[in-house]
């Protein structure tokens, strides 16, 4: 017992009441957009909480994230074509061990420079149009590189709305979110196997869970008279500015510290 209570005191996150007031504006904000595209949610939230906080990420989104893309796959699961989700899954099955072993050989300020860099490449894609050609090959290093961004940031969209661009919104949201389920699970399996999910990601998951699921319920009331296309430009370019600052300003702290050569 003693041994357990030393562990979750080790794991304890100090937050202050402002960054807790903080963090549950930016998750509700985050799920809000990601009830109306589907997309969103760990691109806003991500680059900000691994500043406040780098234990927080992937576990605290992933677990936040899992009832939000089971609610809009559940919501539209007709639309989806299980036959082209599957590559995904396996790719997938493979880049979560990988990411694992990123996240738990990097330093803090080299998993907030990776989440940075996660998040200015989900940014830029949008931003310039990239598209990759849907197919079995393209689809399973899609879902490699999904796994290895989700364990990493929880971050795991971007590889996969690539291969959806032109597909429609009907397809493209819950196809997206049931890889986003599955994926999550994996992630989170891999974390509870490695012992890198502690009883304070729960707690915190249970503070939050609640803003959550708020924020996607009043999305469509949110966001009602806003274009979807405006909500998409103003993601990509957050994505784009915060992508850029967590980076400098991870990389300037290392030159500070002597940690950069």
């Amino acid at each position: 017992l003693k041994l357990i209570e030393e562990e979750l005191v080790e794991h304890t996150f100090d937050l202050t009441l402002f960054e807790v007031i903080f963090i549950a504006l930016l998750l509700f904000i985050g799920s809000a957009i990601q009830g109306v595209l589907g997309f969103g949610f760990a691109v806003i939230a991500s680059p900000v909480i691994v500043q406040i906080e780098p234990s927080l990420v992937p576990q605290l989104l992933a677990l936040l994230g899992l009832p939000l893309a089971l609610r809009v796959f559940y919501r539209e699961k007709d639309e989806v074509d299980l036959s082209k989700v599957k590559p995904l899954i396996l790719g997938r099955l493979v880049g979560g061990p990988v990411g694992l072993l990123l996240l738990l050989n990097l330093s803090e300020k080299y998993l907030s420079i990776s989440v940075g860099l996660i998040v200015f490449i989900a940014g830029a894609g949008s931003f310039f149009g990239w598209e990759i050609n849907r197919n079995t090959l393209n689809s399973f290093f899609a879902g490699t590189f999904s796994g290895i961004f989700g364990m990493i940031a929880a971050i795991g969209g971007p590889p996969v709305a690539l291969l959806y661009r032109n597909t429609k919104s009907q397809e493209f949201r819950p196809s997206l979110n049931s890889v986003f389920s599955i994926g999550i699970l994996i992630t989170l399996s891999l974390l509870v196997i490695s012992g890198n999910l502690f009883i304070d990601h729960l707690l915190l998951f249970m503070l939050f869970l609640p803003v959550v699921l708020i924020g996607i319920r009043v999305s469509s009331a949110l966001f009602s008279k806003v274009s979807d296309s405006f909500i998409s430009q103003s993601v990509t370019y957050f994505s784009i500015i915060s992508g850029l600052y967590v980076i400098l300003r991870n990389i300037i702290s290392l030159f500070q510290l002597g940690g950069l050569l």
